[in-house]
């Protein structure tokens, strides 16, 4: 039998809502794309159908910003996306909908705090490392696979790497200062159970509508 191949497992964020653009945390808040981010949206599709090896899978988070994301991507790829709450970005209890200007809002937006009635780091932590594994194991017969997901999610991937909880190929990326663009590429091959970073936070393809990082 031959020896498998690696798996290119993309993890895509969405694109801009109108809460990434005036600083609202928005957690697990159903707020849709605004009209940057879905022509954001449609370049990443462009990309995304371009990659080789072809991508053959596409999950996504049910979230309304993720799923309207993951529409163009799906259309441009000819696929069917897979809905799952463990791409969800984290839940932030009473901060939802409120302005990440303010010090300890910040410091919960980017994963230094548990704010009253939100998802603890470590289970936010725990959620996305079970969700990332999931992929490698379920769809380990596909060569590519897309993910589109958060700001969040693509940050504990990051510090999962950073911090040998995943066995890297290489060096492990920086995950302090990273903040994810929307419609950014975070590009991981798996091989041999060792993951090797191919990008991070990459948003050539977007042009002149990429986006300053921003909270969810």
């Amino acid at each position: 039998m031959p020896p498998a191949k690696p798996l290119h497992i993309l993890l895509l964020r969405h694109g801009q809502t109108d809460a990434n653009a005036t600083g609202v945390l928005q957690g697990h808040l159903p707020v849709p794309l605004n009209e940057l981010g879905r022509r954001q949206a449609d370049l990443l599709a462009r990309r995304v159908a371009r990659h080789r090896p072809r991508v053959t899978a596409l999950v996504s988070s049910d979230l309304a910003r993720a799923a309207q994301t993951a529409e163009p991507v799906a259309a441009a790829c000819g696929l069917a996306p897979v809905y799952d709450a463990a791409w969800r970005e984290r839940g932030f209890g009473q901060l939802e909908g409120t302005h990440v200007g303010e010090r300890e809002i910040w410091r919960a937006a980017h994963g230094e705090a548990d704010p009253p009635g939100a998802e603890t780091l470590a289970d936010f932590r725990a959620r996305v490392q079970g969700a990332l594994l999931s992929v490698a194991r379920q769809l380990a017969g596909h060569e590519a696979v897309a993910v589109v997901t958060h700001g969040g999610p693509v940050g504990i991937v990051l510090r999962l790497l950073a911090d040998g909880t995943l066995p890297s190929a290489g060096a492990a990326p920086a995950a302090e200062g990273v903040r994810p663009g929307n419609c950014s590429v975070l590009e991981l091959i798996v091989e041999h159970g060792a993951w090797r970073v191919a990008c991070v936070n990459d948003v050539a393809h977007l042009d002149d509508l990429a986006t300053e990082t921003d909270s969810g």
